[in-house]
């Protein structure tokens, strides 16, 4: 992986993270709250596999990002925007996990995006059916909502040997196979990056989460991919299903017995093939 610093206007800096060589075609990765570009890793590691070019977008106040106070979804897809400038690409596919998925759809508002794909992803909780869904469709396993999460602090001097009991019960039995495995190595390093610089980006996620999208999701075009675990405890089913009925051009996939976590680990392969299905559309 290669970072690079980017200026923006106001003095704004933009801190990407790509692998492959610049091409006219890329993927966009977005990363999940308290990380870096870092926790996306699986997704690089398919992508350079295969000779794509991926440009992880680290957002405003995370790692080397410059604080933008006050973002929102749809104004996301600005920093995406000068990346994909920078670096000259005609055509690109978006791809976020967690709360990174939000920034995925807000790049549907640029014409170069085919389309997107969300991953373990957030749903718009402030719309006026939202809890019709979360009683309809809660995760098969319990969820996170009662779970009382460790400091900032806490996440910030875990090793990782400690990323497992840190997220405690809101980890799925995937999640904590999956980083026992090896993923905890790379989240931990991910959310060290991060985090670094101070909780404004995590604070800054929390806020725009829990605030109105501004985006009409029945008016994207692009296809969406939406990836979803059943025994997600973080982001339950729920966000899946909202998603996939609100989305003009769905294409969704509970994928069973997948976490929060395990899901873009051990479905990497699968999440790379719609990505490369949907850049290669006219």
């Amino acid at each position: 992986m290669k970072t690079h610093l980017l200026n923006l206007p106001n003095q704004q800096l933009l801190e990407v993270v790509t692998v492959g060589e610049p091409h006219s075609t890329a993927l966009v990765f977005h990363h999940g709250a308290l990380g870096s570009s870092e926790n996306m890793a699986p997704l690089f590691h398919e992508a350079e596999a295969r000779g794509i070019f991926a440009i992880g977008i680290t957002r405003p106040g995370y790692s080397g990002s410059t604080r933008r106070e006050g973002r929102r979804t749809s104004d996301y897809f600005l920093e995406t925007r000068a990346a994909i400038d920078h670096f000259h690409v005609e055509s690109f596919v978006s791809l976020g996990w967690s709360s990174g998925s939000p920034a995925a759809i807000s790049d549907t508002q640029d014409s170069r995006c085919k389309g997107a794909v969300t991953i373990s992803g957030d749903a718009p909780r402030v719309s006026s059916d939202w809890q019709t869904y979360i009683e309809k469709y809660p995760s098969i396993n319990g969820d996170a909502s009662s779970f009382e999460w460790p400091s900032f602090d806490d996440f910030r001097k875990c090793s990782s040997e400690e990323i497992v009991d840190l997220f405690g019960a809101a980890l799925s039995k995937g999640d904590v196979e999956v980083c026992r495995s090896g993923a905890s190595e790379e989240l931990t390093f991910a959310i060290h990056r991060g985090m670094a610089p101070g909780d404004f980006g995590a604070l800054d996620d929390f806020e725009s989460d829990a605030a109105p999208w501004g985006i009409d999701l029945a008016q994207v075009s692009q296809p969406v991919a939406i990836f979803q675990g059943d025994e997600d405890r973080m982001c339950t089913p729920a966000h899946g299903h909202f998603l996939a009925d609100h989305l003009a051009n769905a294409h969704f996939y509970l994928e069973i017995g997948e976490g929060h976590i395990s899901l873009m680990y051990n479905k990497s392969r699968e999440i790379i093939d719609k990505a490369i299905e949907f850049l290669k559309l006219p």
